[in-house]
């Protein structure tokens, strides 16, 4: 069915691009994920272009900025240091609309889904991607982004630890009581969020993770960058190697945190050992894979989005993991009788 206001919109920034009129044009809607945008594919003239539509959603949750804006402020950094990010060919700012570079359908999620086998050498690839991008970021000159003007806080922590609790235990459990659970999961909270707040900071992607790196003809495109911010200089490192939608059993993510160790020098810039490099790594991920869980069940809930009940589990996984591998016991036990994912495969 033809919808008139996304084809007079994609005709507007075609005509915006091309410099004349283009009529004859062919528009394609796009899965949009957890995103809070939109995407069509737009086919004219033997080509493909993108047009990316930003929700008007007020700016502010989980320290988030206004994401048409950010969106074309960290895409002119980026490209403006040599990381590969989509080309912006066209916009409308009164629209929070734009004309993007079509780099295919290839992320590499789905790469690794359709080809196995080959998972770690993927993994590593996007593990050279992350240090060569950090490498660029550590030797920038501009301070200026919107990356730069706001940061993981000891309260962002504890909000997106709240966020967990909310929905994977006060709107999920209905059977055992839960109203003084929260009181004594935020003790030990509050010290993690501390603790992670003082780690060093680095400009941060936030969602370095499968789904948002474009693999085209061997190169590597970055997405989805908007919400970038300073964050623990291990961020990206765990989105990356603690994916939900890409799970890595603990030796191979072992022997990849190695790799990454010996060959990423930002990160010997922040850290004396790799004692203490893996010990913030840990204590990163389980912060980051709470908030997941908890975001999991908060799109199924509320946005309606029933394609992330199946990462609930594994992301579940990746804390019950971490948290025995932090000596966390007493967390476990704590969130076990709520959540059982928790306690099986535990070791007793």
């Amino acid at each position: 069915m033809m919808n008139y206001e996304t084809d007079f919109l994609a005709y507007q920034l075609l005509n915006i691009y091309k410099g004349r009129k283009v009529l004859d044009f062919f528009t394609e809607p796009l899965f949009g994920d957890a995103s809070g945008r939109s995407y069509v594919r737009i086919s004219f003239e033997n080509t493909t272009v993108l047009l990316m539509k930003v929700a008007d959603i007020k700016p502010g949750e989980f320290g988030r900025g206004d994401s048409f804006t950010d969106f074309m402020a960290i895409h002119d950094f980026l490209n403006g240091i040599g990381v590969k990010v989509p080309g912006i060919l066209a916009v409308i700012p009164e629209q929070k609309a734009m004309l993007l570079e079509d780099l295919g359908d290839t992320t590499l999620f789905k790469l690794i889904e359709n080809d196995r086998k080959n998972k770690f050498k993927y993994i590593k690839d996007a593990l050279d991607l992350l240090t060569d991008t950090q490498k660029k970021i550590y030797d920038r000159t501009r301070f200026d982004t919107p990356a730069d003007k706001r940061k993981f806080s000891t309260k962002l922590f504890m909000d997106e630890f709240y966020h967990f609790y909310e929905y994977m235990i006060a709107k999920r459990i209905y059977a055992l009581p839960y109203k003084n659970l929260w009181p004594k999961l935020e003790k030990h909270f509050q010290k993690i969020s501390r603790e992670l707040a003082n780690l060093p900071y680095f400009f941060s992607h936030r969602d370095f993770q499968s789904k948002n790196i474009m693999v085209r003809d061997g190169a590597h495109y970055l997405i989805d960058f908007q919400d970038a911010l300073m964050a623990p200089v291990i961020y990206d490192l765990v989105s990356l190697l603690r994916d939900s939608y890409v799970t890595l059993s603990e030796d191979e993510l072992s022997s990849l945190l190695s790799y990454f160790w010996n060959t990423n020098s930002v990160m010997h810039e922040f850290f004396n050992d790799s004692e203490t490099f893996e010990h913030a790594f840990y204590l990163q991920a389980l912060q980051r894979k709470m908030k997941d869980a908890g975001r999991f069940v908060y799109l199924n809930q509320v946005k309606g989005k029933e394609w992330f009940v199946p990462y609930i589990l594994p992301t579940l996984g990746y804390v019950r993991d971490t948290l025995q591998k932090l000596g966390l016991d007493s967390i476990t036990e704590l969130l076990a009788p709520y959540i059982p994912e928790l306690d099986s495969g535990r070791s007793k």
